[in-house]
């Protein structure tokens, strides 16, 4: 309260003049409940508001006009009305209560930015958020965590390595060899991998085929994407090794509108084993595609969250084999 004695001393002298022991005897609740009875213009309401019996409220009020030595309020038929002397109290309440309720914002918005943030970015597949989200509660820690989410594998390491983030989810496919060594500052470690499928349209051949092979795929319209990561490039090589170059007629990112496009253009896309699909498009196994994406989690070596990596790659690591098992099931 002395913040108060600064807003108002001839008021806080007349106060500590009734001969209590301290002005402490006033205290914050109290300043609230008497612009409570102001606003409301009623000691019925504002009890209400309050959550008080009226007479708890009616006696606090009364101890309070003995304390400032006078009636504060005019009670008749029409409510309670301040009288001069509540009307000089009021003024001095409200200019304290907004001091007190600016500090404590203040004070708020000062812890707030004390927590450490756990900056996350990845360009993985968008079903393992969930478990990642969840992982990164289970670790014995406080951050707040912070959602980062690049366009390109390339941009999201470049991110981590200049700092602008802790960790990264990156997919790393088979087919482009083994998974990054890192670069000296920049280390991986892997905690699942998923098998790659052939997305299609349901109503197309393909999709009931008994037995489907890269070779029945050489005339089928294809769905790529350019760009920093060469997905296209990829894609090209792949089907080189099964001796044909595929038709690449839809330049499409993996977050674009590419089950529509499967749905309505009869066009097919890898796509890894759990990703999302939308209805009348289905996965198929191609029997002689041996291709399968790494999940890794990236960090940089010195990082102060690179102890933990571990434990989140192992946590992530059961996630995955939930998953897998559901989508068994």
């Amino acid at each position: 309260m002395r913040g108060a004695e600064r807003v108002a001393p001839d008021l806080w002298c007349q106060v500590t003049r009734t001969g209590l022991n301290t002005v402490m005897d006033l205290q914050f609740r109290h300043l609230r409940q008497l612009c409570v009875v102001s606003e409301t213009g009623s000691l019925n309401k504002a009890a209400a508001a309050l959550g008080l019996p009226q007479p708890a409220l009616s006696r606090q009020i009364r101890r309070l006009e003995q304390l400032f030595g006078g009636p504060l309020f005019e009670r008749d038929q029409h409510g309670a009305r301040p009288t001069p002397l509540g009307t000089t109290v009021l003024e001095h309440a409200q200019t304290i209560i907004r001091s007190l309720d600016d500090h404590g914002e203040r004070v708020r918005d000062h812890r707030s930015p004390c927590r450490r943030v756990l900056r996350v970015g990845g360009t993985a597949c968008g079903v393992f958020y969930e478990p990642l989200l969840g992982a990164l509660r289970k670790l014995p820690s406080g951050e707040r965590v912070q959602v980062v989410s690049p366009h390109t594998t390339r941009e999201l390491i470049d991110l981590l390595r200049e700092g602008e983030i802790d960790i990264a989810l990156r997919d790393h496919q088979s087919a482009d060899g083994a998974p990054p060594p890192g670069d000296g500052s920049i280390a991986h470690l892997q905690w699942a991998e998923s098998p790659v499928l052939l997305a299609v349209a349901a109503d197309r051949p393909p999709a009931t085929a008994d037995r489907l092979t890269m070779a029945d795929l050489a005339g089928a319209e294809w769905i790529s994407c350019t760009g920093p990561d060469a997905c296209d490039e990829g894609l090209r090589r792949l089907c080189a090794r099964y001796g044909f170059a595929p038709r690449i007629t839809h330049d499409i990112v993996v977050s674009g509108p590419r089950c529509q496009v499967i749905r309505h253009q009869g066009c097919v896309a890898l796509t890894q084993a759990y990703r999302p699909l939308q209805p009348g498009v289905v996965r198929r196994r191609v029997a002689d595609l041996d291709m399968r994406v790494r999940h890794l989690v990236a960090y940089r070596r010195e990082s102060w969250i690179a102890a933990r990596v571990p434990h989140l790659a192992a946590l992530l690591a059961a996630a995955h084999r939930d998953l897998s098992r559901r989508a068994e099931a």
